[in-house]
């Protein structure tokens, strides 16, 4: 029985650490000092919207970053 215990308890510790997911962040810099940070559903998505960015600002400057 204890047996089954440590195991339905290593189990659960083993699925929180799990659950938490990653973040993705984009790092937008709007002019010489300020910058803001988007949080993004996945890395292809950061990409696509920093391109995007460059595109329509002329600031070519960005960064995506990944975060728990």
């Amino acid at each position: 029985m204890k047996h089954y215990l440590l195991f339905f308890t290593s189990a659960l510790f083993f699925t929180a650490m799990n659950a938490q997911a990653e973040s993705f962040w984009l790092i937008l810099q709007n002019s010489t000092y300020g910058i803001e940070k988007i949080e993004m559903k996945n890395m292809s998505q950061c990409e696509e919207q920093g391109k995007e960015y460059k595109k329509s600002s002329g600031i070519p400057r960005y960064l995506c970053l990944i975060g728990k």
